[in-house]
């Protein structure tokens, strides 16, 4: 079957969109399907083939559709640059699936959703955030939908709730490539390359610093856990990998506030790639969360990190969010209130205190992650949207 992915953002790109979209491209193909992903034109700092960037083979074709770039244009202000930027791709989008035909049309963007619907393609919607409030115009180009697949239960309930037909709508949690973590290295080797201590526990945050443009992600909190672990004598070392860099500073002036900069490293952004050894370096993975009721924590969040952590087969520390429920249990991960330090250096003591008890969830984390891999989760989307191949 031809699918054809069309993404509105630059790419490839550091955040954490980018390599979702580069992994459910490689496992369509891996499946046996034609995969094209559509890009718009837009300027990129990063020069590296998206293939080689994020580790994959070339299994699917990456074109990207002319368009004069907003970004390029020093007359056109800042906050426009998107919207004229998107107008731009949407005609050219329009004009290039009246030229080439395609079986099904796969998209992350609901800003793409019109012009999309008007190609008569059977479209499938995944959607990662919704609207404040979803207008009738929104639903309507849901229900023209052949699928929306929702990465979490409330997500799904919002949608319902909204309008949006049951019939159109799947839970989809996002995946992992479990055989990126087959042949780790020893934890060992993992320090010595990564320069981390090798005598006292590690415990490490791997994953982007902030969520759509200036979400913090909970680094802080856990920065003050650290705090409270230096306090009271616990030895740690803490490893906080992943950008962007701006927040990195901003973050390594607080450890410093903190009194903790000589206990806490920053890493930086890394290459996809290099995730898996990252982990493996690590007695504890860490996934924060700050306090606070915006909706990604409470409805959208289906992180990339905490699939990784799975199939890293490291202990690991989370934060209860609702949406996390809909992925791991008290059987795989330890728990710990949002926004808390307390109650997250409270969860580490007690992590590197009971050896046995982590491995047992270790363990029964591993194997859960067999079930989110990335292939399996694609199989699944377009069993139930029914896509057909296209008669020759």
């Amino acid at each position: 079957m031809r699918v054809t992915y069309v993404t509105q953002t630059r790419f490839p790109v550091q955040k954490a969109h980018g390599k979702q979209i580069a992994e459910v491209c490689a496992a369509l193909a891996a499946l046996g399907h034609d995969v094209r992903l559509l890009c718009p034109s837009i300027h990129n700092a990063i020069k590296e083939d998206a293939f080689s960037y994020y580790g994959l083979a070339r299994t699917f074709t990456v074109e990207y559709l002319p368009h004069v770039d907003a970004t390029e244009s020093w007359w056109i202000p800042g906050r426009f640059h998107f919207l004229v930027n998107m107008y731009r791709y949407r005609k050219v989008l329009g004009a290039y699936f009246a030229r080439h035909d395609t079986d099904c049309i796969y998209v992350r963007s609901r800003v793409l959703l019109p012009v999309l619907i008007r190609t008569k393609r059977p479209v499938v919607f995944e959607a990662h955030t919704l609207p404040e409030a979803l207008n009738r115009r929104f639903v309507k180009f849901c229900n023209q939908c052949r699928l929306i697949v929702c990465l979490t239960s409330p997500m799904r309930g919002v949608l319902l709730s909204g309008g949006v037909q049951p019939e159109h709508v799947m839970i989809a949690h996002d995946g992992v490539d479990t055989g990126r973590f087959q042949k780790l290295p020893t934890v060992l080797h993992a320090r010595e390359q990564w320069r981390v201590p090798l005598n006292i526990p590690v415990v490490g945050y791997v994953g982007s610093l902030v969520t759509r443009g200036d979400i913090a992600k909970g680094v802080g909190e856990l920065l003050e856990a650290f705090s409270l672990l230096k306090e009271r004598n616990i030895p740690f070392f803490g490893w906080i990998v992943g950008g962007p860099g701006e927040w990195v500073k901003q973050y390594q002036k607080y450890a410093e506030k903190l009194g903790i900069a000589g206990s806490v490293m920053f890493e930086g952004h890394i290459r996809a790639q290099e995730v898996p050894s990252s982990l493996t370096a690590c007695d504890v993975l860490v996934y924060p969360a700050p306090k606070t009721d915006h909706p990604y924590f409470h409805r959208d969040t289906s992180p990339l990190k905490l699939f990784e952590y799975l199939a890293a087969g490291r202990p690991i520390v989370c934060a209860d969010l609702p949406p996390v429920r809909d992925v791991v249990g008290n059987d795989h991960v330890f728990f710990c209130k949002p926004g808390d330090p307390e109650a997250l250096a409270w969860s580490i003591s007690y992590v590197l205190n009971h050896p046995q008890e982590a491995a047992k969830k270790v363990r029964t984390a591993k194997e859960l992650s067999y079930s989110y891999s990335w292939e399996k989760r694609m199989k699944r989307i377009l069993d139930a949207a029914h896509c057909s191949s296209h008669p020759e």
